[in-house]
């Protein structure tokens, strides 16, 4: 299999698959002359595990990935060292990838269709990273999709399915080490409003968290605990983590809900996360978009206003 490099003629990659042949070592290649000279590259994949498949990110150059027999597998400096991407997928055969958008969608032979959701931290790693103390990747663009009113009709109990990705903004960090103390981060509007606060203090999540949905002090439940939200805590400890923000904030202008409290509504635009650990702050601004299916919807119904 040939992948042609989607940032220079001449570069290209190619996976070639010899177990037939009794030869069950991966085999990993790449040019740089327009396929003058071939040079090896798969260092860092076990040896008695073939490879199926090479693709480039075409969104960063010298990101490569490679599906073997056994797992997948992730370059950041263009193939020199290979690196496990198994995360929580099974061990089975990877047989191909497509990058679309922000997201990584892994095939599989036997075990469906896996999705990486929101991959653009991948696009940031690098060796000098591992040296910080702390790390706030820079959020990928996100969209606020549109929600239905309506659940339908549930699927059957043997229906393969699988957990939509969150509606939000991925939030990502490193920490080389455990935080001395509790960790936060904030998510501020152009203004420098905080709109929401994460933090590692479970006692003040679960706080913040009920705080949406006040209840009876006594007397028959107001609020179903079907409907209770599991409190979101920032993890503390050494490595890489994530949260991600639903893009609502309360109304002020709308009636109020049925609890006498202001209902959500969805935003979009220009935010910055500010993650705050052992007295330091980081912060990074991202971009979260309307789904498109709004103005579709809207030029739809202009339209049929006409007629």
């Amino acid at each position: 299999m040939i992948d042609a490099s989607h940032f220079d003629a001449n570069v290209a990659y190619a996976s070639v698959d010899r177990h037939q042949l009794q030869d069950f070592d991966p085999y990993i290649y790449r040019t740089r002359d327009g396929g003058r000279s071939w040079q090896r590259i798969d260092r860092g994949i076990p040896k008695g595990v073939y490879v199926h498949v090479v693709k480039e990110d075409p969104a960063h150059r010298g990101l490569l990935v490679a599906g073997a027999e056994r797992g997948a597998f992730i370059s950041f400096d263009d193939g020199e060292e290979w690196h496990p991407l198994q995360l929580d997928l099974p061990i089975t055969s990877v047989r191909d990838f497509q990058f679309y958008g922000n997201d990584l969608i892994v095939g599989t032979h036997g075990r469906g269709i896996w999705v990486i959701d929101d991959a653009s931290t991948l696009r940031q790693v690098a060796p000098a990273l591992l040296e910080e103390d702390v790390h706030l990747f820079q959020p990928g663009e996100s969209i606020n999709v549109m929600r239905s009113g309506d659940d339908g009709t549930p699927l059957q109990k043997d229906e393969p399915q699988a957990q939509n990705a969150p509606n939000g903004a991925a939030i990502d960090y490193y920490l080389r080490t455990a935080a001395t103390g509790p960790v936060t981060i904030d998510i501020l509007d152009p203004s420098g409003k905080v709109l929401h606060t994460f933090t590692s203090d479970a006692a003040a999540a679960a706080s913040q968290q009920q705080g949406r949905r006040p209840r009876r002090a006594a007397g028959i439940p107001n609020v179903s605990p079907l409907w209770d939200r599991t409190p979101v805590v920032l993890e503390a400890g050494p490595g890489m983590h994530r949260v991600v923000w639903d893009p609502v904030v309360a109304d002020p202008t709308a009636p109020p809900n049925d609890f006498g409290r202001a209902p959500m509504k969805a935003v979009t635009g220009t935010f910055t996360a500010r993650l705050d650990v052992n007295g330091k702050s980081y912060t990074r601004q991202f971009t979260v978009k309307p789904d498109p299916r709004l103005a579709a919807n809207e030029a739809a119904a202009a339209r049929a206003a006409q007629h």
